[in-house]
């Protein structure tokens, strides 16, 4: 190996270029102190000597040396401008998150105002159908709307607890929804207007029509009648109400209106939208069905025995009768003289 030769004792070892610059650097910044310190010294002097003379000085160094100032404050400026910026843009970050959770809150709260107004509508239109003379027997929820093979049908949220029974009519804030088929305790099931064995008595609004609304298994009825005038027909926008035939739903309430009167028979929508109840009204039936009162029969009548005085009468009556109708029907006969009867010897 290779070693180094040992340093001379009489020359000291050579030194490096990090070393010479750190002391070339450490002479300059020892000599501009030095300057600093003599035109300080100099400037104190010439003001207490001359204070005109300093002030001149004064200005005029301050003039000359304010570019260079400047310069050695321009990156502590940009540093500073930075760190403006920077926070600025922090706060507006900031702000910008407390904006989009204010419009987020916004927004929720405008839904739920929406949603609260449509349900408000959807009740002040429910209770425009409600009338005093019928009665109404309990207000539920309808819900999980099931369609299969064209049964249509939904859920209420009421039941017997509610007084509730099979047949009753449900009305929704559109018009009629159907009728309750089944009955349990705390809940029930309807048939919807659309379902394919729905029918209801109606009649049209404009014409006084009457007929039946069929569902069909879809989402429209078909609107079967017997034209009762030559000089007239169903139009499209022809409204359909129940007409109280059966007795079964109230007359008046709106059911559907004609959208295809072209077809045979017209078809028509439904008002009460079948997937969308939500609250409804269950009521008693129109003309509940007639409650027949069993008769016991009536007890068979005993024999009456005739005596025989009294049935002579009787016979004599009858053959009387029978003799005056007999008489009737056949030509009378010439008249005969009278014969006596000798009267009886006495032994």
């Amino acid at each position: 190996m290779n070693r180094l030769p040992p340093p001379n004792r009489l020359r000291p070892a050579r030194r490096t270029s990090f070393a010479r610059r750190d002391s070339n650097l450490a002479l300059l910044g020892a000599l501009f102190a030095g300057v600093v310190i003599a035109f300080a010294l100099l400037m104190l002097l010439l003001q207490r000597v001359n204070p005109d003379l300093g002030t001149r000085m004064r200005g005029a160094t301050a003039d000359a040396l304010s570019p260079l100032i400047s310069v050695a404050m321009a990156p502590v400026e940009g540093v500073r401008r930075l760190g403006t910026l920077i926070g600025d843009h922090m706060d507006v970050v900031d702000k910008n998150r407390e904006l989009q959770t204010e419009l987020k809150a916004a927004q929720r709260r405008a839904a739920e105002t929406e949603r609260l107004a449509s349900e408000l509508d959807r009740m002040e239109a429910l209770l425009a159908l409600r009338r005093p003379e019928r009665r109404l027997v309990a207000s539920a929820v309808a819900s999980a709307v099931s369609a299969e093979a064209g049964q249509r049908q939904a859920i209420l949220s009421a039941g017997l607890s509610d007084g509730v029974k099979p047949r009753m009519p449900v009305i929704a804030s559109g018009g009629l929804a159907g009728r309750v088929t089944d009955v349990g305790q705390g809940a029930s099931r309807m048939m919807l207007l659309t379902d394919a064995d729905s029918r209801i008595p109606v009649k049209v609004l404009r014409t006084g029509w009457t007929g039946l609304a069929v569902g069909t298994g879809g989402t429209l009825l078909d609107f079967q009648f017997d034209i009762a005038s030559g000089s007239d027909k169903i139009r499209v926008g022809d409204r359909l109400v129940t007409s109280g035939d059966g007795g079964l739903f109230p007359p008046g309430i709106p059911v559907a209106v004609i959208i295809d009167a072209e077809a045979n028979p017209p078809r028509a929508r439904p008002l009460a939208n079948p997937t969308g109840l939500g609250t409804v009204m269950i009521e008693a039936p129109w003309l509940p069905p007639p409650s027949f009162v069993a008769v016991p029969p009536a007890a068979p009548e005993a024999d009456k025995v005739v005596a025989p005085a009294a049935a002579a009468p009787a016979a004599t009556a009858a053959n009387g009768s029978a003799a005056a109708t007999g008489a009737q029907s056949r030509p009378a006969a010439p008249p005969q003289a009278a014969t006596a009867t000798p009267p009886a010897q006495p032994r």
